[in-house]
């Protein structure tokens, strides 16, 4: 009984995982109008709103993250495949062991770890276009997100008595 609420537990988790996939697996500057539309672009997406770019610095931001969300489309689609498979799999009759799924799950993890590099590297890129002056800006700002996302927590918690 136990070891069935452990598989229903997991399959429920990995559905989860797989159906939010896409959501999770966006590139780098993926909406046109340089917004961060997903996982691990927020830092990106703060330096470029905090630092307030001019033209010219825009023209080569959105040079920066078109070369990488091209870049990194193929590695979202094989991800997305990658989570659809790992569903597939857990969806299908018959008994399915952990080693079974070992190979689907190493592949996903090393296509997160690649899109996490190609993000890295797009901010780095963003990053030697900004002056001192705008990355004096942008870590201030990153501050207070830290501070106002801990007001937040704080506020959530229940009373104590």
């Amino acid at each position: 009984m136990i070891r069935m609420r452990g598989l229903a537990g997991l399959l429920v988790g990995v559905l989860l995982l797989a159906a939010a996939g896409p959501a999770l697996a966006q590139a780098p500057g993926r909406e046109s109008s340089m917004r961060g539309g997903g996982r691990g672009d927020g830092e990106l997406w703060l330096m470029i709103r905090a630092a307030t770019l001019t033209p010219e610095q825009q023209t080569r931001v959105r040079a920066i993250l078109s070369a990488h969300r091209t870049s990194a489309r193929p590695l979202v689609e094989q991800l997305q495949q990658a989570q659809q498979e790992l569903g597939t799999k857990l969806l299908a009759p018959g008994q399915v062991q952990a080693a079974d799924l070992q190979p689907q799950l190493q592949r996903i993890s090393q296509l997160r770890d690649q899109l996490a590099q190609d993000s890295a590297a797009a901010a780095l890129e963003v990053r030697a276009v900004l002056t001192p002056e705008q990355l004096a800006r942008v870590a201030q700002t990153k501050d207070r997100l830290k501070q106002l996302r801990e007001e937040m927590r704080q506020l959530m918690q229940p009373a104590r008595p």
